[in-house]
């Protein structure tokens, strides 16, 4: 009768075990809750942000991309092509046209951050607002890069990119990948 019970007790709490986890997996995973970040750091442009706000901004975007986007895509797939800001522009409003859900500020800081971190520039014809949105460079440099490429021709290399005064080698060396020639 003892080991009946014990029998018992034991299929009990295997039951009880199988229950949980089924119920926990079933349970959708729960999004981080919005950063809060000073509604004047997310109207910056990126090359006006300190590094803090750089930092506040990207947690803020990171947490918006993993409510709106994460849930029908992993990360990795969103960013594993490098696009131009158009383009993101194009793959963004794309997915909320397709009902991605998020508001307008969503899609934005979306935008902002992709274009940031993922996007592509081509230095040899970019705007000074490309520059700034790729590489975070302030608008007074990105102006300097326009004008020294007006000057003195096309960039050939990130070294020839660096002899543009005021441009932080830094900025470029942390992305080296985003910036183009052609």
């Amino acid at each position: 009768m003892k080991q009946l019970n014990h029998s018992v007790l034991i299929v009990t709490g295997v039951i009880v075990l199988v229950t949980t986890i089924a119920a926990s997996a079933a349970r959708p995973p729960q999004a981080k809750p919005p950063a809060k970040v000073d509604p004047a750091v997310m109207a910056k442009s990126v090359g006006e942000m300190t590094a803090d706000e750089e930092q506040q901004f990207s947690d803020a975007a990171e947490a918006t991309i993993e409510r709106v986007c994460i849930a029908c895509h992993p990360f990795e797939n969103i960013v594993k092509t490098r696009r131009t800001p158009p383009e993101w522009n194009i793959q963004v409003t794309t997915m909320a046209g397709r009902g991605a859900p998020g508001t307008d500020a969503d899609f934005a800081t979306i935008k902002k951050y992709l274009i940031r971190y993922y996007g592509i520039v081509r230095v040899n014809t970019a705007t000074p607002e490309e520059l700034t949105a790729v590489l975070g460079l302030p608008a007074k440099v990105a102006a300097a890069v326009v004008d020294y490429r007006k000057t003195n021709g096309n960039f050939t290399d990130l070294a020839s990119l660096e002899k543009v005064e005021g441009i932080d080698k830094a900025k470029l060396e942390e992305q080296p990948e985003a910036v183009r020639f052609n």
